[in-house]
C-alpha cells in the first residue's frame, strides 16, 4: 500500500469484499488483498514460488531463471530478460512478499526467505498446480498440475500414467539434488519446460522439445547425448556433479538460445565444445577451456557478453598473445568472479612456450574493475600483473600453486579486499613486498596497508619470512580471521585485532607472538614437532579467549604453569604423547569453562584437583588416554569424585 497516496485507492482497500472471506483468518486475507493488486505478471511470478518448501532458503538468480524458463517473464525495450526479472523480484521484495534477504559480499549472490503466512497465500492460489511432493509417489497427482517439485524424495517412482494424465506439466525441481526418477519416458507431447533431477537415462532428453531448463547431476556419464540438439529452444543447462564427464557434444553452439550454460564439479571434463562465440545470446559461461584445437581459442569470447562466473582453464594452450588479447575482459563489466588457471602437471620449472610466456599471457587478461572475486592457479610467472593493482572493488584473492613467484606486490592497497588466499607458494618471503617508504619517513609509517582485510589464509609457503616487508602502524586494521598452514620461517607482527588464529605446524616464533593478539577468541593450535614447552607468558594476555585447541604436539611435555584467562569456555587437548600432568594453575579461575576434551594422551597420570571446582564444567570428553580412563571410572576410580559433578561424561 505504500506505492497508493490517493483517498480513492484507500477507500477501495477498505470496502473490499476480500475481508468477507469468512473461511479465513484476518492476516491471509490482507495479504491477498495485497496480493490483488499486482499486475499479472508479478501474480505469476508471485505465485510460482509455491514450488519452494516453507522456510526454504531461495536464491534469487536460481528463481529468475525459473521464471523466464516458465515463460513468465521476457526482455522489454533495452533490457535484458534476466534484468526485468531482477526488476521483478526487487518490486515483490519492496512489497514485502519476500524477507531475510541475504547478499554474498564475495560472489554478490542473493538469498531470501517467504514468511509462511505468505507461502500460504502462494500456495492457496496455485492449489493443485503446484505440488511439492515429499514422498516418493507419484501416481496421486491431479491432471491439473503445472509445477513439482522434489523435497526429500531420493528415488521416484513415475509410470506411464502417471506422467501421461497430467495434462500440461511444466516444471519437474529435485529442490536437494539427490533424487532420482527411475524412468526414461515421457509423453510424445510433454509440454516440460523445466527438468531437475537424475534420470535413470538421458537418452529420453531429445524428446523434451519444449524444454527451456535443463539441470543433470550426480550421474555416471561421459558425454551428454547427441539428442540435446534437438532441444531448440534450451536457455539454460546446468551440469553438476557429473563426475566422469569427458566431453560435451560437438555441435551444442547450435542451440542459439543459450544463455546460461553452468558448469561446476564436472572435474573430468577436458573439452568444452567448439564455437562458443556463435552463442550470442550467451550471458553465462562458468567454465571455458582453452584448446589448441580449432574453434577453442581464447578468441571465442571476445563478444560474449558474459557475467556472473567464469573459470578459464589450461591457458598453458594459448596459442598467441593476440588471442589472450581479444578474449577481452576488460569489456565484460557483468563479471563478478574469475579464476585463471594453468595446467597442474606438478612440475615447478618454468615451462614457458618458445615465443611467449605466461607473464605476457596473464598481463593481455585484465578485467574490468567491478571484479569482486579473482583466482589465478598454477601460473608459472616470476610476478603479477601490475593490473591486479587497479581492481579496486576485488573482494576476494586467492593465488595458488605459482611456485616460481618471487614477487607479491602492493596487494595492501587494495582498498576492498576482504579475503587473501595464498597456497603453495615456495619462493615468496612477504604477503606484500612494496618498499616503498622503507625510509620510515613519519608519512609512509602511517600509511594504511590492507584496509578492509578480515580474513588471510597462508598455506605452504615455506619461504615467506614476514607478513609486509616494510611493516607499518596501521596495518591490518580489519583482519578477525588468520590461518597459517606449514610456514615454517614466518614470523608476525603485533596483530591486536585478530578474533580467531590457526596454526599448523608452529614453531616456537609463531607460539611466542600469540600474546600480542590481545583481541583473540579463539586459538587453534596444531603440529609442534619439535616443541616440548610453550613460551612463557604465551596465554596471559589473551583476555578474551572462549576456545583453544591444542593438537598433535608430540614432544610437548608440559603447558605453562600459569592460570589461563577467565572467559575460556572449551578447551581441547589431544595428541600430546609426551604430556603427563596438567599444571593445578591452569584451571585457577576458570568458572567459564564448559568444555573439557582430552584425547590421544596416553602417558597422562590423573586428572589435576583444580577440575573439582569447575563449577560451570558441563561436558568432559575423554578418549584413547587409557591411565585417565582407569582413574575415571564410575564409583570405583581414583578420580571419579573429582568429576562426579559434570552431568556429561564420556569416556572411553
Amino acid at each position: 500500500m505504500r506505492s497508493r497516496s490517493g483517498e480513492k485507492e484507500w477507500l477501495e482497500v477498505k470496502e473490499s469484499r476480500i475481508w468477507a472471506l469468512a473461511h479465513e483468518n484476518t492476516i491471509l486475507p490482507a495479504l491477498r488483498l495485497s496480493y490483488f493488486h499486482l499486475t499479472s505478471t508479478l501474480k505469476q511470478c508471485f505465485s510460482f514460488c509455491a514450488i519452494f518448501p516453507k522456510d526454504w532458503i531461495i536464491m534469487k538468480e536460481e528463481l529468475i531463471h525459473l521464471w523466464l524458463a516458465n515463460g513468465f517473464i521476457s526482455s522489454r525495450e533495452n533490457l535484458e530478460v534476466e534484468d526485468v526479472g531482477s526488476m521483478i523480484w526487487n518490486e515483490l521484495c519492496q512489497k514485502s512478499f519476500f524477507q531475510d534477504i541475504k547478499i554474498d559480499e564475495y560472489s554478490g549472490d542473493i538469498s531470501f526467505k517467504m514468511h509462511d503466512l505468505v507461502h500460504d497465500l502462494a500456495q492457496s492460489i496455485m492449489g493443485q498446480e503446484c505440488v511439492i511432493l515429499e514422498d516418493e509417489n507419484m501416481a496421486n497427482l491431479s491432471k491439473s498440475t503445472h509445477h513439482i517439485s522434489f523435497h526429500n524424495a531420493l528415488h521416484l517412482s513415475a509410470d506411464k500414467s502417471a506422467l501421461k494424465k497430467i495434462e500440461s506439466l511444466r516444471t519437474m525441481f529435485d529442490l536437494n539434488h539427490n533424487g532420482y526418477l527411475d524412468t526414461d519416458y515421457f509423453p510424445g507431447n510433454c509440454s516440460l519446460r523445466v527438468l531437475c533431477i537424475s534420470l535413470h537415462q538421458v537418452s529420453s532428453l531429445g524428446s523434451l522439445i519444449h524444454l527451456r531448463y535443463l539441470q543433470l547431476y550426480g550421474l555416471e556419464i561421459e558425454n551428454i547425448p547427441d539428442s540435446i540438439y534437438n532441444l531448440h529452444k534450451l536457455e539454460i543447462l546446468k551440469l553438476i556433479n557429473l563426475s566422469k564427464l569427458r566431453y560435451l557434444p560437438k555441435r551444442l553452439a547450435g542451440l542459439q538460445n543459450l544463455r546460461h550454460l553452468v558448469i561446476e564439479d564436472c572435474d573430468a571434463l577436458s573439452q568444452l565444445f567448439p564455437y562458443v562465440g556463435k552463442l550470442t545470446c550467451l550471458r553465462t559461461l562458468s567454465v571455458y577451456i582453452v584448446s589448441l584445437e580449432r574453434g577453442q581459442s581464447l578468441t571465442e569470447l571476445c563478444d560474449l557478453n558474459l557475467g556472473g562466473k567464469l573459470n578459464i582453464k589450461e591457458l598453458n594452450d594459448v596459442g598467441s598473445l593476440s588471442h589472450a588479447q581479444e578474449a577481452n575482459l576488460m569489456a565484460k563489466k557483468e563479471l563478478r568472479e574469475v579464476c585463471m588457471s594453468w595446467s597442474d602437471n606438478g612440475i615447478d620449472e618454468i615451462t614457458e612456450t618458445p615465443t611467449f610466456s605466461s607473464e605476457q599471457v596473464l598481463e593481455r587478461l585484465q578485467p574490468h574493475t567491478n571484479l569482486k572475486s579473482l583466482k589465478i592457479h598454477y601460473y608459472n610467472g616470476l610476478c603479477f600483473p601490475s593490473w591486479i593493482q587497479t581492481l579496486t572493488s576485488l573482494v576476494s584473492l586467492e593465488l595458488k600453486g605459482c611456485n616460481n613467484c618471487v614477487r607479491v606486490s602492493r596487494l595492501g592497497k587494495l582498498p576492498s579486499l576482504k579475503k587473501l588466499e595464498l597456497w603453495d607458494m615456495n619462493n615468496v618471503k612477504f604477503v606484500d613486498d612494496n618498499d616503498e617508504g622503507d625510509d620510515e619517513s613519519h608519512d609512509s609509517m602511517d600509511m594504511k596497508i590492507f584496509p578492509s582485510l578480515e580474513e588471510l589464509i597462508l598455506y605452504g609457503l615455506p619461504g615467506l619470512e614476514r607478513l609486509l616487508k616494510v611493516e607499518r602502524r596501521e596495518m591490518f586494521l580489519c583482519l578477525s580471521i588468520l590461518k597459517i598452514y606449514f610456514c615454517s620461517q614466518l614470523r608476525l607482527p603485533c596483530l591486536p585485532y585478530v578474533k580467531e588464529f590457526s596454526v599448523f605446524e608452529c614453531n616456537n616464533e609463531l607460539l611466542s607472538s600469540i600474546s600480542s593478539f590481545y583481541g583473540l577468541t579463539s586459538l587453534y593450535l596444531s603440529r609442534g614437532i619439535g616443541i616440548t614447552s610453550f613460551p612463557e607468558g604465551m596465554f596471559r594476555n589473551l583476555t578474551c579467549l572462549r576456545s583453544l585447541t591444542v593438537t598433535r604436539f608430540p614432544n610437548l611435555k608440559e603447558l605453562p604453569n600459569e592460570p589461563f584467562n577467565h572467559a575460556l569456555n572449551w578447551l581441547k587437548i589431544s595428541s600430546c604423547d609426551e604430556l603427563e600432568s596438567l599444571p593445578e594453575k591452569i584451571w585457577e579461575g576458570l568458572q567459564s569453562l564448559r568444555t573439557l576434551s582430552i584425547h590421544h594422551c596416553t602417558k597422562l597420570r590423573c586428572l589435576p584437583e583444580g577440575i573439582r571446582h569447575l563449577t560451570s564444567l558441563e561436558v568432559l570428553n575423554i578418549r584413547f588416554c587409557p591411565t585417565l580412563e582407569e582413574r575415571c571410572k564410575k564409583e570405583t576410580g581414583k578420580d571419579w569424585n573429582k568429576i562426579a559433578h559434570i552431568p556429561n561424561l564420556n569416556i572411553r
